[in-house]
């Protein structure tokens, strides 16, 4: 297929909901939702919820960098193991994020190129992303810790981030059944959040992660280029996982996946043939849970493991767990 290149700018408009999301105290949303849940759940489960919750309207990558440096002090404060934390947050955020359309970058490139509508999106991914979800956390069970919390003061919630987050969610989803494009239905949920920030475009650009965006847009035109090259040699084995065939596609992805990420791996399927309306979820299932077995799968993967070595404590058995948890928990994607 011919490369969108409106694509970028619904790429940009992806970053900007998110910029908008920091902008309107998005830090202090998370950390007292997490802080409100972890004398119950412990902070391993606390985490494993706000992700969960949040990683379909938020890009994945965000929440990573916002939570990730909670995550290291505490183990750094209490002694406690680091790795089923990281592990916890990275696994529901791949998973959660897969959910819908404005959840991760592969689910953009797949939701724009299949003309899917966003509540098909979801209704064709929820299951198996709940099937892996439930698998991931009843796994994550041997690591919790009896007590595991943190001293906490408690304070107020800011709310305006999660209406922030419903508004927007709350426009792309009716205006795509209104037969809206995708590019212009998350421009428009871009500018809402001006409403919630009461910020001018100049003071937004700090919260702006141009760096991050403009290396996922650089890998995507280098895929689509260096696919459109090799498309007769490579659309035998691309085509079968374009249509979502169980369990090749799902094999395919896995397997991409853990050589040049999630996101390039679903590019490379688009550049190289036409992925249906119905096939679009699937295959978002296949890239999310992918995402989930080795560092490399993930650029969210990335970022927390960088953040975490970064800090001074081990990553090998974050690692190692990850494949343990990611392995198992890819299995509804592939049945």
């Amino acid at each position: 297929m011919a490369f969108d290149l409106s694509i970028f700018a619904s790429l940009a408009f992806l970053f900007g909901i998110a910029a908008q999301f920091r902008a309107a105290d998005g830090n202090a949303f998370l950390g007292g939702l997490i802080s409100a849940l972890e004398r119950r759940l412990g902070l391993m489960y606390a985490v494993v919820v706000v992700t969960a919750l949040l990683s379909p309207f938020v890009l994945n990558d965000v929440l990573v960098l916002i939570l990730t440096p909670v995550l290291v002090a505490y183990s750094k404060e209490s002694g406690a193991d680091v790795a089923p934390l990281v592990v916890a947050e990275v696994t529901f955020t791949n998973i959660a994020s897969s959910l819908t359309p404005m959840g991760n970058p592969q689910n953009i490139l797949l939701w724009q190129a299949s003309g899917v509508s966003a509540a098909a999106f979801v209704e064709g991914a929820w299951l198996p992303l709940a099937e892996s979800g439930a698998i991931a956390a009843v796994m994550l069970l041997a690591f919790r810790r009896p007590g595991d919390h943190r001293e906490t003061s408690g304070g107020p919630i800011p709310w305006r981030p999660a209406g922030y987050l419903a508004g927007a969610a709350a426009i792309v989803f009716v205006l795509n059944v209104a037969g809206v494009s995708s590019v212009v239905s998350l421009g428009l949920a871009f500018l809402l959040g001006f409403a919630f920030t009461f910020r001018s475009l100049r003071e937004l650009a700090g919260e702006f992660d141009v760096r991050s965006l403009l290396t996922l847009c650089v890998l995507v035109g280098a895929v689509a280029v260096v696919a459109a090259l090799i498309e007769p040699g490579i659309r035998a084995s691309v085509a079968p996982a374009a249509s979502g065939a169980r369990p090749y596609a799902s094999e395919f992805f896995a397997l991409v996946s853990a050589v040049i990420s999630n996101v390039p791996a679903t590019q490379l399927v688009l550049s190289t043939t036409t992925v249906t309306p119905h096939a679009a979820p699937i295959l978002a299932v296949d890239a999310g849970l992918a995402g989930n077995i080795d560092p490399i799968s993930s650029f969210a993967n990335l970022l927390a493991l960088m953040m975490v070595r970064r800090s001074g404590l081990p990553v090998w058995k974050a690692v190692a767990l990850q494949l343990a948890i990611g392995v198992v928990a890819f299995l509804p994607a592939a049945l």
